[in-house]
Order: structure tokens, then sequence, then C-alpha cells
């Protein structure tokens, strides 16, 4: 009464066999790793060479197929999943789990009224009265309770693990043959996954012979030990030599059944830890048998061959999860001393997750930044390769233990930032790659810098203004003349000077008459430049802000000019800062020019990101055809139908057919964006409410605007233009974006079902949903939800946030959910790159 497998074993069950294992890996939401299309490749290939070299397959070839060719630390879940699919068990467990499912919400209903229940109670006995056979419950009952006298407990307590009493009584078992018939029967059922004393039960119930023609190889060779077979050592060899992890499974159930004798048993663990060969092996002999497998300190040392450092570390992790023995500072001393031959499974991101305070950890960051110089000297723009390893070791430095890793990190970062500034190829770049790693909480060496400046015939007073940028060093160039608006910005930026030293440099500029200065002034502190004392920047402009009093139209003219010639996502951050404090004729003014410019950088980064073809939904081309019944009279093209009519002749328009117009012929386009803006209160920051600005601008120009659609949400959700919406210009966008206040709690479910019903009229090929957020929503779960309609929609979701402050864990799980990205954005110069590498344009 075995459970028949539900695959045969022959090559035309290979294909459909890979196929459903990939699948199912590639749902399942414990894999570490998910499978790609190779895998399916990798499968058939394995098992051919295996068919060719013994003339047939078996079952377990099958299996065994699907575990080699999987992540290591994926493997178990890949057996059970292979298990799974040869035997068919998923409909049953997907039974199982629904009846569970909802007995769970049964639980959790509201408890119904008295008289409901009592209803429902008469209900369900009538039913049970109707298929009840009388004769059989009561040969059922007065066998189960001759049973019970006769004193067999171990008929009884075997038959006990799969039937309940009243199982017995309701089915009416009236006889031990038709007892070990049945409970049998749901023993078998868990085939592939049974215990050691399930196999100890079969022999009571007389299935033991069943359970030894098991497709788990472990279950078979168990079996056989409890059957005596004389053959069990010579097969318990063959699969420790072919699979090492099965055999661990199978010599755990032989050691708690107790079979064959102890001198066998000891036997069989010597050759099963002879096959042992790598880590991954070794954490498999542990988890089955909780014990170490014997040469486990040669297999540590020898991991650097076979696995990264975070694969590696994960192994150890594990062996100690089930043996309670701590190998990682074996394994991170292992990757120290053969470095050379490892160094490229080992990097900055792997050593910070598994920070060690001992000294390989230490020699190994070492080591592996010595590396990445050596690496970035044959590049051609090493400087920048460097900045970027900068950006990734600073985001990593939370993840320092202790702080004496810490220090040793930050001279890791010192060695990476003192050979990017003695790479750079200009004074300008000099210049911005010192303020860069500045503001990344590395400042480059006096040494680097002086020797940085020489090479590239810096003054003395410039290298000056980049290793000490004071006060009167700044005041000196202003008065001298100097103009180079990059130049002044930058020593300005470093030099964190208070308000008041701010506005002496502005009287200073103002007095020679240096616009440029001004202008790198008022990027710093727009209200100092202006000549009013009042908070720098938007981070100390909470709470009352006082408003900017009278102002010099002189000095004004001076600094709206110098502002042009600053970057210009900076100036849509003043706007956000200072709108509240200017008075009417200024704030007009400074909108006015955050709106031409904020219209400007969409244009530009939508050329960056999408390229220069004309996207969107649906997409006129220059020919034209006669009007059909359905088309969109909007499509009609007056000026052509006029001419048309002329030149055939007609002189009356009084009767006019619907064929006699012409439309404008179109085709189907390519993408229809939809963008879902965050301005919840914990969006209030200049910075974020640029990105926001900036990054709808570049969609609008990126697409037409009719395959366009922008909500703004907080707690209640602002359209400012949906997809079938054709009469929303370009201008009343931006002045929307400008007009945004940042407030009230964060609910996204409304924004992303607009999303929803906008992008479901669109017919474009491809529809993209983007949520602008720092995604401390209140409404998680059912985003979660909307996420996965999207998904299921084929709709692409882009969850857009700003990397200094956000919550990463809800942006993975929405991620997650939808199947979408998740795109941490540090400035709005990013927005162009990293869009273009999400949408390939």
């Amino acid at each position: 009464m075995t459970t028949k497998p539900s695959i045969e074993p022959f090559p035309s069950s290979v294909l459909n066999f890979a196929y459903e294992f990939v699948s199912r890996m590639r749902n399942h939401r414990e894999v570490r790793k998910r499978p790609s299309i190779r895998q399916t490749q990798a499968i058939p290939q394995l098992l051919s060479a295996r068919y060719f070299r013994n003339g047939e397959f078996t079952l377990d070839d099958f299996i065994d197929a699907a575990v080699f060719t999987t992540y290591p630390l994926d493997q178990k879940i890949a057996r059970i999943v292979a298990e799974d699919i040869v035997l068919g068990r998923k409909q049953r467990r997907e039974e199982q789990n629904r009846e569970e499912a909802a007995a769970v919400a049964a639980q959790q209903t509201i408890q119904q009224d008295r008289l409901t229940e009592v209803i429902a109670q008469i209900k369900r006995e009538q039913a049970l009265r109707k298929i009840i056979k009388k004769d059989k419950v009561e040969a059922g009952y007065q066998y189960l309770q001759e049973l019970k006298q006769r004193g067999q407990s171990d008929l009884y307590n075997a038959s006990q693990d799969y039937l309940t009493d009243g199982d017995i009584v309701l089915r009416g078992i009236s006889s031990d043959e038709q007892l070990k018939s049945t409970a049998s029967s749901e023993l078998l059922d868990r085939m592939g996954n049974l215990t050691s004393k399930d196999i100890q039960n079969s022999k009571v119930l007389d299935s033991l012979g069943d359970v030894a023609q098991s497709p788990s190889s472990a279950e078979k060779v168990a079996a056989k030990a409890l059957r005596g077979d004389d053959d069990v050592e010579e097969a318990f060899s063959n699969l420790a030599r072919r699979d090492p992890a099965t055999a661990a499974r199978a010599l755990k159930m032989m050691e708690e059944m107790g079979v064959p004798d102890q001198e066998t048993l000891s036997s069989m663990d010597s050759e099963l830890l002879k096959s042992i060969e790598n880590l991954s092996q070794a954490t498999s002999y542990s988890s089955e048998l909780d014990r170490d497998a014997d040469n486990i300190d040669i297999l540590v040392k020898k991991a650097p061959e076979n696995y990264t450092l975070d694969q590696a570390m994960d192994l150890s992790d594990s062996i100690k999860k089930h043996t309670g023995h701590d190998h990682s500072a074996e394994v991170m001393k292992s990757f120290n001393e053969n470095y050379e031959s490892a160094s490229d499974q080992v990097d900055h991101s792997q050593l910070a997750q598994h920070a060690m305070d001992n000294q390989d950890w230490r020699d190994l960051v070492d080591k592996n930044t010595d590396d990445l110089l050596q690496k970035a000297r044959s590049r051609s723009t090493p400087t920048d390769f460097l900045m970027n390893t900068l950006s990734q070791m600073s985001n990593l430095h939370s993840k320092m233990g202790s702080s004496k890793n810490g220090d040793h990190w930050n001279e890791a970062m010192q060695k990476v930032t003192d050979e990017a500034v003695n790479s750079t190829q200009t004074k300008t770049h000099l210049r911005k790659t010192v303020r860069q790693a500045s503001r990344m909480g590395s400042v480059p060496s006096r040494q680097a810098i002086e020797e940085a400046g020489a090479r590239l015939g810096m003054t003395e007073e410039e290298i000056l203004e980049l290793v000490n940028p004071d006060f009167q060093v700044i005041k000196s160039l202003i008065k001298a003349g100097v103009s180079d608006f990059e130049r002044l910005h930058s020593l300005i930026s470093s030099a964190k000077l208070t308000s008041n030293q701010l506005k002496e440099l502005a009287d200073t500029a103002q007095k020679s008459g240096n616009q440029s200065a001004m202008g790198a002034i008022a990027h710093v502190d727009f209200g100092a430049a202006l000549g009013q004392n009042m908070p720098s920047g938007y981070g100390s402009l909470g709470g009352y802000r006082q408003p900017i009093s009278g102002t010099d139209k002189d000095r004004t003219d001076m600094v709206f000019g110098g502002l042009l010639g600053g970057p210009a996502t900076n100036i849509v951050k003043i706007w956000y800062s200072y709108r509240d404090q200017l008075p009417p004729e200024l704030k007009q003014r400074l909108k006015l020019i955050a709106k031409k410019l904020l219209i400007d950088l969409g244009m530009r980064f939508a050329k960056q990101t999408m390229g220069s073809s004309m996207l969107g939904g649906i997409q006129q081309s220059t020919t034209v055809r006669p009007f059909r019944i359905g088309d969109d009279i909007d499509l009609i093209d007056l000026e052509e139908t006029i001419d048309s009519l002329l030149s055939s002749g007609r002189t009356s328009f009084e009767a006019v057919d619907p064929e006699d117009f012409l439309i404008t012929e179109c085709y189907q386009g390519q993408r229809a964006f939809f963008w879902a803006l965050d301005k919840s209160g914990s969006m209030d920051d200049p910075t974020k409410l640029g990105m926001l600005s900036i990054s709808v601008m570049a969609g609008l120009y990126g697409i037409q605007q009719d395959d366009f659609g922008v909500v703004l949400f907080d707690s209640t959700t602002h359209v400012v233009k949906e997809i079938t919406d054709k009469t929303v210009s370009v201008d009343k966008v931006a002045s929307d974006l400008l007009d945004v206040r940042a407030s009230g709690g964060t609910g996204g479910t409304q924004s992303m079902r607009l999303a929803l019903d906008n992008l479901e009229t669109s017919r474009a090929k491809e529809k993209v949903f983007i949520f602008n957020t720092d995604m401390y929503l209140s409404d998680q779960e059912a985003c979660e939800k909307l996420a996965a309609d999207m998904k299921r929609q084929d709709i692409r979701v882009i969850i857009l946030v700003p990397q200094s402050s956000h919550n990463p864990n809800a942006a993975d799980s929405l991620a997650k959910a939808a199947h979408g990205v998740h795109l941490p954005i540090d400035s709005v110069d990013e927005l162009p790159t990293k869009l273009l590498r999400l949408t390939n344009y």
C-alpha cells in the first residue's frame, strides 16, 4: 500500500521535473538565493550524465540532481521540494494548509450568539446521523474495547499515531488486520517525511516492507536496518558516497532506533565521515546528528576554495545552531591565511556583515582595501571608482560591532580617501573630491592634499584653501575679485561658517560687486545673502519661521543674479527652505525661477534617463485615415479634413458623413507611468521634496502626458493628473509640485488603488508605478496587498526612497510583495543613472 510516485524515472520526465522544481523554488519564501533559468538546464545535463553511465534512472537521481545544482544553504529546502514533486505531496499539503488556514480564520471570527451555536450543533448531529451506519459504529466500538482489554499495547500505541479512538469507532474497524491496514495507509501517505518512530511503527503494522521501498533513500536504508537486511551496510556506504546529507539523515534514524548494533553504527559513521568533503556537507551532517564532523577543522581551512566569506560564515552559524560549537573565528582565519587564492571571495560588504574583534578580520580589511587601491590604478577613472567604494564603506560603517572595529574601518576609509585625492586629474576635480569625501565623514589627510595640489600646479594659497578653508581666506578671495562659483561654493560649504560670518561675506561681495560670490553664499544660506539674520538651512527652520523684512533692491538683484550661477537642483531646494519667509514679491520671483528650472531639469533628466525617443501609451504618426465608428474624436485632424474636402470639390459642408473626417493614425506606444508622491510630515525636508518634484518632471517629459499620472498623498490623496486627463499643462504640474506642503500621516493605500485603476485603462505595453516615499507608512499591510495585485497585472513597481532617511525593512517588504525594486537615492543627480539602469532606456 505504498504511495505511488507522481513521476516515472524515465528520460521523458526530466524536463517537466526540472521546470516544476525551479518554479517551486523561485516561489518558496524561505529560499535565500532564487534559482535562475540556468538550473533548468543544469538538472537535465546532470541527469543525462548519470543515465549514460548507469543506463537507467531512479527517483533518487531526480532528487540528487535538484539538490546538487542548488545553492548550498538552500539544499535542505531543495530536497523537500524535490521529494514533494516526486511523491506528489504538494496537493495534499496545500489542502492541509487550506484546512489549517480555515481553522485559524474560524478562531478569529466574532463569536456567534448562543442560539446560532445550538442550531449549528443540531444540524451537525442530523448530518452525522444520516451518514454513520449504526452497525459499523457498534462493531468498531466493541473492537476498541476488546483491543484495550487484550492489553496488546504495541498495536494500539502504533495505530494511535495515525488514528484516534474516534476514527476506529466511526470507520467501523473490527479486526487487527483492518486496523493495521488502515493505520499503514495513513503512515505510508507520509512517505518521504517519515521519522524513526514511524519506521518502528511500520514494523508493528506489518508495512515495514513497503517502507523499505520508499522513494527516500534515507527511509529505505533505515527500514532495511530495522528489518535486519544483510546488505544494509553496503546500501548505506553507497548512499554516503553519493549523497552524504541523506546518509546523515538515515544514520540519525538508525541511531534513534538503535539498529544495527553499536559497532555497526560506528562503522557507518566512519564511512559517512570519509565522504564529507566540504563545509556544506559538514553542515548537513551537524544539522542531522547534532555533532561536528571529525574533520571539521580541515574543512574550515578548505572553505575559501569553495565558498565566499558570506556563505562560509552562514554555514558556520548553522553548525553552531545545532552543535553549540562556533567556528566563525576559524573561518575568518582561514580566509586570511588563504587570501591570495581567495581574494575574489571576500569584499568589504561581507567583512562589514561579519565584523569580528580579532586580528584576522582586521588583516582581511587591510588586504581587501589594498586590493581595491591596486584595481583602481588600472581603471580609466580611478577617483570615481574609489569615491564609489568610499560611499559604500561609509554606509557600512554602522555595522561595526565595537569601537575598535570602527577605528580600523576608519583607517581603511582614510586609505581610500587619500588614494582618491592622489588620483585626481584637475584642480576642480581635486576640490570636488575633497568636498565629497569630507561629507562622507572621511577628511583627506593634509599630506595627500598637498601632494595632489603640488602635482596639479596649485599655489600655496589654493592648497591652503583645501587644507584649512577658514573665514579670512574666503573673505580675502572675495575681496580679490575671485569669481569662480564652484571654487567659492566649495570653500564656503566646507568651512562650516556661522550665519553672521556668511552675512559678513555677503556684505563684502556686495561692496566689491562680486555677483558669483554672492550666488555662492546664497546657495549655502539664502537669508544671509539677502542680509537677514535667520537660521541657515532647512533643518534649523522647524517651528516658528521669522519672515524676512525689507531688503535692498540692488542687493536682491545681485543675489538672484548670482543664484543662477549654481546648480538648478539646489535652487529648487532653496525654494522649499525659504518660501514661507520671503515677502510676496520675492517669493513670487523665486517661485518663477524655481518653476522654470524645475521644468528645465525635468527635460534634461528625461533625456538622460529615457533617451530622445517618444515613449508612452498611444503615439500619433504622420499619416491620416478616414474616421471609423469607435475612434477617438480628439484625434480628428480638422486641417487635413478641410483640405481633403476642398481638394475633392466640396464647397458645402452642411451634410458631412463620418468617413469624410480624417483622423491621425496611431500606434501602440511603449510605457505608461504613474507616480505616487509622499508629502506626509516625515517628508518635510527640501532634499526629499526636491527629489520628489524633479523626478516627477523627468517622468513627465520622458513620456507623453496622455500616459502619465501623478498623485500626492499623506493621510489623504490629492490628484495632480490622471492618465486619462489630457487638459493638465506642464506649468500646472510644476506649480502644484512647488506648492506641496509636507504634513499629516502617511497612508499610501488610496494612491496605490488610484494607480491600479489608471494603469488598467492605459493601452501601453509596459506599465510602471513609481512610489516616491520614505516608507513610514501607517497602512503597510494594505499597501503590500495592492502591490501583489500590481504584480499579477504585470505592473512594474519602483520604490524610490531618500537614502538618508527611510525605513529600509518596510521598503524591502513592499518591493518583495510587488516583485519590484527598492531604489535608494542619495541626491537628485543620481536619478538619471539609476533610473536608466532600471528601465533600460
